[in-house]
């Protein structure tokens, strides 16, 4: 019987989520550190991560950048978490990425008596074929909270990106939107910009500080400046945001505020030297 790699990852032993970056760290060593010869977007939040990430994805692409995209959970197959300029996992790159990841995740095991979680083995399998793939720049949404996730194991990500936050996983994270924040703030890396929704005050003020204690430029969309048209039937949703007119397939009444976060973030790449057009940023956004 052929070797399926996607019911391993699925073992149901372990899809209990343990927060905390030990096991990865230690997986990620073994299989020697593929996030280092990675660039990233990475992006936390309670809401509208999926967006985000979808839109600076399909940007950066039009911008003719090879591009990885690690989001969960998937909607219609598993192959969707892990993606290469639009294009799913194959049966082929997984089972690939699976056979580099599978015998140290076990010999792990047996020598710690602690194997990793679901999430973070897809995480290592993501980071595997994105290495395999030679991407530019990986998107890489966060799966539960932030500070403590297993993609946080990254050391300076091009950008830190939060969406909005709402109260979410409090058991886990805290049952306030400060101390929310402060788990989806633990993306933030010294030095490294941050682009921030424009969050209710107690969670702004944490983001702001942990900014300011890392030394972070912080960019929060001006939400005055996003224009949004009603919605006539039709499979577009167009808005303007500083002045410019963009359109959207994504309907929802939130998804022009998402994607005035994904252009902010869009803005800090091309101030860090990747280029990113205008015509990139609105057929990203288009997408």
């Amino acid at each position: 019987m052929s070797f399926d790699p996607v019911a391993w990852i699925n073992t149901p032993r372990w899809q209990a989520s343990r927060l905390g970056l030990e096991r990865m760290a230690d997986l990620l060593e073994r299989l020697e550190r593929p996030q280092d010869d990675l660039r990233f977007v990475h992006v936390a939040g309670t809401n509208g991560k999926g967006s985000v990430c979808a839109y600076l994805a399909a940007m950066l692409e039009a911008a003719g950048y090879r591009v990885g995209l690690f989001t969960s959970p998937f909607i219609l197959c598993f192959e969707e978490r892990i993606r290469v300029n639009g294009e799913n996992i194959t049966p082929e790159g997984l089972k690939r990425a699976v056979a580099a990841v599978r015998p140290v995740a076990e010999a792990m095991e047996a020598e710690t008596g602690d194997h990793p979680t679901e999430f973070e083995l897809m995480a290592a399998v993501a980071f595997e074929h994105f290495r395999a793939e030679a991407c530019d720049i990986v998107v890489l949404e966060v799966g539960l909270g932030g500070r403590l996730d297993a993609t946080n194991v990254i050391e300076a990500p091009e950008v830190s990106v939060i969406t909005r936050i709402g109260l979410d996983h409090t058991d886990l994270l805290g049952d306030t939107l400060a101390a929310i924040a402060g788990e989806k703030a633990g993306i933030v890396k010294v030095g490294r910009p941050v682009v921030s929704w424009p969050q209710e005050g107690e969670a702004l003020a944490v983001i702001e500080a942990v900014c300011a204690e890392r030394g972070c430029a912080l960019t929060v969309p001006d939400f005055a400046q996003l224009a949004v048209e009603p919605l006539a039937g039709g499979a577009l949703r167009r808005f303007t945001y500083r002045g410019r007119p963009f359109e959207t397939r994504l309907l929802g009444s939130y998804q022009p505020a998402n994607a005035a976060v994904a252009l902010e973030a869009a803005d800090v790449l091309a101030g860090l030297g990747w280029d990113i057009p205008e015509e990139a940023q609105f057929a990203g956004i288009a997408e």
